[in-house]
């Protein structure tokens, strides 16, 4: 369910580029050191995007190394210096993870259901390390309502993204005050809705050739492209609100909202309307 939230690589500047990949490296650097080497593999982009509005809400001086690591073993790359906000997203994101395998592993079947029970399993002692239990409880309710919600009848997909959105709220705002909590807390939440309509988008093909839930009622693009447009509305109100002196994490920030997020969803809906004229 993690991955959409991506830059429009080919309009950022070339210093913006080496800097959103040098903040992803120092993020996987730092899920290695606060929280543990497995916990690494649940890197995701929307974790970058989270770490980027934090550093834009609080102006925090970072810095920058160089260093080798598994995926460029012969070559240094540059990466962001642990920080504040790469410990918390980095143990955020690891909760994520964890939560997201907890699901597969009760809503998928057959081979793919053994290896999200596997994985899961695995990823116990990533959740531990998070150190995070009252969020880690936020999000275990969430994740049992969505569940819960899922399983009974005449649920509508906007109550299901609404769940959604108050957990990835929860995520945004966790430990912030003030109104840098209530805009992040109102940005992780259309974000958060804009996440499960588009993945439902994306896997509404595959999860109806399995037999496996999906949430959508049909593949009525027009409907879900004015539902995801909505939703990216009311997120770039809130992150408009936002403060933010550093004009390279601003761009950055204002680039995924702005155009990433926005060519994602096109190319999903583009192939989710395909599949509806072929059938």
């Amino acid at each position: 369910m993690f991955g959409y939230v991506t830059p429009l690589t080919e309009e950022l500047k070339v210093k913006e580029h080496i800097l959103y990949k040098s903040i992803y490296c120092g993020l996987c650097r730092a899920m290695g050191k606060r929280v543990c080497g497995e916990s690494r593999m649940t890197l995701s982009y929307d974790m970058v995007f989270l770490v980027l509005i934090r550093l834009r809400l609080s102006g925090e001086k970072v810095s920058f190394i160089t260093s080798r690591c598994a995926a460029s073993p012969f070559k240094k790359k540059p990466m962001m210096e642990r920080n504040e906000a790469l410990d918390y997203c980095g143990a955020a994101g690891s909760l994520l993870a964890y939560h997201k395998l907890a699901d597969d592993a009760s809503d998928k079947k057959g081979f793919r259901r053994a290896i999200a029970l596997l994985l899961r399993s695995m990823a116990g002692r990533m959740r531990r390390k998070a150190a995070l239990p009252a969020l880690d409880t936020v999000l275990s309710g969430k994740m049992e309502e969505l569940s819960s919600l899922e399983q009974a009848e005449g649920t509508t997909v906007d109550e299901l993204a609404h769940v959604f959105g108050e957990l990835l709220a929860a995520v945004f705002g966790w430990g912030l005050e003030g109104s840098d909590k209530r805009l992040s807390e109102e940005l992780g939440y259309h974000v958060g809705k804009w996440i499960y309509l588009l993945d439902a988008a994306d896997d509404y093909e595959a999860d109806r050739k399995r037999g496996e839930y999906n949430p959508l009622p049909s593949r009525d693009r027009e409907s879900l492209a004015c539902a995801l447009n909505l939703e990216l509305e009311a997120a770039s109100r809130a992150m408009d609100l936002m403060a933010g002196e550093d004009p390279g994490i601003k761009r950055i920030t204002e680039n995924i909202l702005y155009q990433g997020m926005p060519a994602r969803m096109e190319k999903i809906l583009s192939r989710h309307a395909d599949g509806a004229s072929a059938t």
